[in-house]
């Protein structure tokens, strides 16, 4: 098969295994009778672990060039927790077991967007591999609303455990970047791409977009199911957000040649705001589920956008470095603030607060990419 053929095929099991893991698992651990600071506490433990390893994974894959080859040994990890997680039930074993799965997981999207990166042509087409992975989380996320209407949620591991397995065997197929890149020269790539003019900014302007989306994937099962949505609708809820995304990852590489990547990241971000605004007083579980689409120019523009800003920002030789760190700032950092402190502000003040927060974060992030960052090409 052609590399492009086999990355598309990557992308569609690698997030088809995490459109059963991300909105299945607070469902999961609340079907173990732990609260929402338990929840929170257990959400942050895999974003807190992943600051480190994900770092990790990079620097070292970079240095030795070797992105498919600790591909392979993430995924497989990964499979074996998720499968793990089906034996055990207390609150320490789930919180040892999800900081194995952070150890190993935290190493599959910045690899995999390497892997992209390196096999298209124009970097500003990397959207176009991307929507696979979109749609292959649409197609689980709703699949696993279905089975788990049927199914105890209790066999989640088993069933994200599966579907990593399944990954596992599309991903030794891969093409290798080693073929036609060389090792990073410095000793530690991660500080050589701290050292990049803007990474700093872009770095900080993600942590303010990303903290509130953090929240959002923590406690939006648990929001839809307090407003009577039944497991079902859970799973149509980040069907509709996936679905969304595709024609966004689509044809985000036309609106990358005509506009700058630091001007679609500040609309995402102000798009979010206004999302927030309106999950914070809409009371109704269909509607929510609506205004899922609007995923598609929140997330899926400003990631989209992020990516190439910080693409055109450093070497081809950093470029799983720079990947693991912001999926590090993006989904890790923000990922420990969010769920924590979106844990709290649940159970203090109720979601309302929450999604009022979020908007204000997420409008001092639009702010943010017009003012802090730079780069405009």
């Amino acid at each position: 098969m052609r590399a492009t053929t086999r990355m598309i095929g990557h992308y569609l099991f690698i997030y088809g295994a995490i459109g059963i893991y991300l909105p299945f698992l607070p469902l999961f651990l609340a079907a173990n009778g732990l609260d929402s600071l338990q929840i929170g506490f257990l959400m942050a433990i895999g974003p807190s672990t992943s600051i480190f390893t994900q770092i990790a994974w990079g620097n070292f894959a970079d240095k030795h060039n070797r992105r498919k080859e600790y591909l392979v040994i993430a995924v497989t990890g990964t499979a074996l927790v998720c499968i793990t997680l089906t034996f055990f039930k207390s609150l320490s074993w789930l919180a040892l077991l999800l900081f194995f799965y952070a150890l190993f997981n935290s190493a599959t999207s910045p690899l995999t967007d390497s892997l992209a990166l390196d096999t298209v042509a124009d970097t500003r087409h990397f959207g176009l591999f991307r929507r696979w992975g979109s749609l292959g989380f649409a197609v689980t996320a709703v699949t696993g609303g279905l089975l788990f209407s049927y199914l105890p949620v209790s066999l989640f591991g088993a069933v994200a455990g599966s579907l990593y397995a399944m990954t596992l065997l599309w991903t030794v197929s891969l093409p290798n970047p080693r073929k036609w890149n060389r090792p990073a020269r410095a000793a530690f790539p991660l500080i050589e791409v701290l050292k990049v003019p803007g990474v700093k900014q872009l770095l900080f302007v993600l942590l303010l977009v990303m903290v509130p989306y953090a929240a959002y994937s923590s406690f939006l099962g648990w929001h839809l199911q307090s407003l009577g949505a039944s497991r079902l609708w859970v799973g149509i809820a980040w069907t509709v957000a996936a679905i969304s995304e595709v024609p966004i990852f689509g044809m985000g590489s036309r609106w990358l040649i005509r506009t700058p990547a630091r001007s679609l990241m500040a609309g995402a971000a102000l798009i979010f705001s206004v999302r927030w605004l309106a999950y914070a007083y809409i009371q109704s579980y269909p509607i929510i589920v609506f205004l899922q689409l609007a995923q598609s120019l929140s997330f899926a523009l400003f990631y989209l956008a992020a990516v190439e800003y910080l693409t055109k920002l450093v070497s081809d030789e950093l470029r799983s470095s720079a990947q693991s760190l912001m999926q590090c700032i993006g989904f890790g950092v923000s990922a420990i603030v969010g769920s924590t402190i979106g844990g709290w502000l649940v159970k203090t003040g109720g979601i309302f607060n929450l999604y009022i927060v979020m908007a204000v974060l997420s409008g001092l992030g639009a702010l943010g990419s017009f003012t802090w960052l730079r780069y405009k090409s």
